[in-house]
Formats: C-alpha cells, structure tokens, sequence
C-alpha cells in the first residue's frame, strides 16, 4: 500500500515521517485566539506527497513500471475550525494524482488506470473529551487499527484485509465512502467505531455488480507498555451481487484481525493476523453463486530498525525485513507468500529513497521484484 514509512507510536496510532499525520506541513491560516474575527479560530493546512517509482521484475512487465512512473502521489487539504477551547469543527480532503498520467507522458503510466481520485474526503466534529465524529470517504475500522500497523514497507498489502479485498472504498477494509465513524481515548485504550451505510453499484469486470447494503465495525488499541500495544478489529459488510438479468445474491462479508506492535528504541517490530470471509474475490471464474473465496487468512510481519545518523543531507537509514502470507481455503487452491528485503533513507528536505526486494512464491506464478521509490514530502 506503500502509505506510511518508519513508523513511530503516539496515542495508538502509527505515524510516520512520510505520512499524513507525522510530516510537516504547510500552515496556510493559523488561529488567532487574541482576535474576536469570525475566521480567527480557523485554522488551514496543506500537504502532499510527490512519488517517482521504478519496479523490476524478473519476468514479463509493463513497460512503465521499469521506465519511471507514479508511485502514489497526493495531496490533502485539513481544516479546524474552533468553538470552544476543547471542541472544533474539522475537515479533510486528500487528493490522489497519477501525475504522469495527468501530464500525458507516454510511457510511463498505465493508460487504464485513472489519472485522479478521491482518496478521503470527511467533516466532522472533535472534543478533547467525548472524541471525535466524522462522516465522509474515510479510513475503515480494520486499516484505523490493524492495516495501518504493518503498512510500512514499499510494496506492501498482499497479505492485510486493506487491499485484498473487491474495493477498499466500498467493503470497508480501507477507505470506505459514505462512513460514520467514532474514535476516543480511554485511559491506555483508543476505542474505533464504524456504520458503513449503503453505496452505489460497483461494477465488475464479469459482467457483475456489487452494491453495499450496510456494514459497520469495532476496533481498538490497548497500550499495554509504553513500547508494546495489542490491537484487534471486527468489520462486516452486507453486500449484493447482481448480473445482468437482475438475478442476486446477499452475502454477509466479515473481516477481523488482530495486530501486536513492539517499538524498544529504535527498532520497530509489528505482526499482524487477519481472517477473511466471504471478503476476498474468488481466483477462479467468478460467477453470483461464487464471488467471493470463501474462507481465507492473512499474516504479515516486519522488523526495521533505525540508525539515525543526522548528517546533512543524510539523517536516518531504516534496514528492514518483511514477510506476509495468504491461504484462501474450499476450492481455491491459491496460496501466496512474499519475504522482503528492503531500505529506506531519509536525505532531509522532505526526500526519501526505499530500495526494497520482493521475493515471491505463490500460486500464481508472480515474479520476484526489485522497487525504487522517492518520496518528497511537505
């Protein structure tokens, strides 16, 4: 999923110096609380981050991959407008572009895929005490506790319910639009709440359609140390699938997994176990008695640690390995299992480089892998 990179810990939820919540950004109006103006508890930031890619494959591969391409750009708009001293108003836009895409530069970006998107769009109200409500395009309960923990290294989310699924925007493993959704502290326990109400059709590739009736979810993090932190969420969606002469089946799609994330000093250690049913579209030909695998199971672990070296234009190397497995049960048949090898330095100036090796082995034949990425970041 490559969103997040060396991983710190702060009040349950990972951050990173190359994601949304860690980075700095740009404050574009700043609340002033000695004026009575009405945009004076208004406050408004911008940022984003700019990801040239190149990926290697040993075996056959898109012409773009190896020549240079996007690797995940976006930008993302924040928003706080104070009430009272304890409750704001908030506000969030992110804003995904494919920038080779976007500037027709031929050979380097996948010509079906799209050249923008809505990563998140959400509104809500925050409260030092009761927690914070939003309703939008927003991360799901499943990524808020379990998939963000291990969405660490490049070429990440083989395994963890956030990217396996038909669409993290509709059956909640990632992003699901159209969400409510409650988090608070409580002592050392962050608590996650989810309702997913019902979403337009999303249509396939099989002539099918899928369409989310409902859904919702219950997560949270337990602090049990200062270093150490148990994590566990349960999600459901209730969804149809259609075809074309408006025959349907319901299926009652469940995603759970539990995370255990360790950080002495610098090292940062993290394995997580998820269980799919009825989640994970079928590898087979996919028909409305069988869309969906049926059972299935994930795990994924990573240890990186990081030497902090804080020299001009050199001030950290993060050393890394990773593994993930998945094992769809019935008659699938399908296993697929990847060990990482991997870097990540930080220059400085909002610019990092992973270098990160993928080995392969899985039911479908994929190939080993090397990937390069640069992130700016502001």
């Amino acid at each position: 999923m490559r969103n997040i990179r060396t991983p710190i810990f702060i009040g349950g939820v990972v951050l990173s110096a190359l994601s949304g919540g860690a980075q700095a950004e740009i404050t574009i109006l700043d609340k002033n609380p000695q004026s009575n103006v009405l945009l004076a508890p208004l406050s408004l930031k911008v940022g984003g981050s700019i990801r040239p890619e190149w990926i290697f494959n040993n075996g056959p591969e898109p012409g773009y991959y190896k020549n240079g391409h996007d690797g995940g750009t976006r930008f993302r708009f924040s928003g706080d407008y104070a009430l009272t001293q304890d409750t704001s108003i908030i506000g969030y836009y992110e804003w995904g572009v494919d920038l080779a895409h976007a500037l027709s530069w031929d050979g380097h970006y996948n010509e079906d895929g799209q050249r923008d998107r809505q990563r998140q769009l959400y509104a809500g109200f925050k409260d030092d005490r009761y927690g914070t409500l939003t309703y939008g395009h927003q991360y799901g309960i499943y990524y808020s506790v379990v998939g963000i923990k291990s969405d660490v290294w490049d070429n990440d989310g083989h395994a963890g319910g956030t990217g396996i699924g038909i669409s993290g925007d509709y059956d909640g493993g990632n992003k699901p639009k159209n969400s409510i959704k409650y988090t608070n502290d409580f002592g050392p326990v962050t608590l996650y709440a989810n309702y997913l109400l019902p979403e337009d059709d999303l249509h396939t590739a099989d002539n099918l359609s899928y369409r989310r009736k409902g859904g919702g979810g219950l997560g949270f993090d337990y602090k049990v140390t200062k270093e150490l932190t148990f994590s566990a969420a349960y999600s459901y969606t209730d969804a149809k699938i259609k075809d074309n002469l408006y025959n349907e089946k319901d299926y009652h799609q469940q995603l759970s997994g539990t995370a255990l994330t360790w950080q002495p000093n610098n090292w940062y250690i993290v394995g997580t176990a998820s269980y799919y049913k009825d989640y994970v579209p079928s590898t087979r030909e996919r028909t409305l008695s069988h869309f969906f695998a049926g059972d299935g199971y994930g795990v994924e672990g990573f240890v990186g640690y990081t030497f902090n070296i804080d020299k001009p234009f050199l001030k950290s190397i993060q050393p890394y390995v990773a593994a993930d497995s998945l094992q769809l049960k019935g008659d699938e048949e399908y296993h697929a299992n990847h060990v990482y090898f991997g870097a990540g330095t930080t220059i400085g100036y909002g610019l990092s480089v992973y270098v990160e090796r993928t080995l392969a082995h899985s039911s479908d034949k994929e190939p080993d892998s090397t990937w390069v990425t640069v992130f700016y970041d502001f």
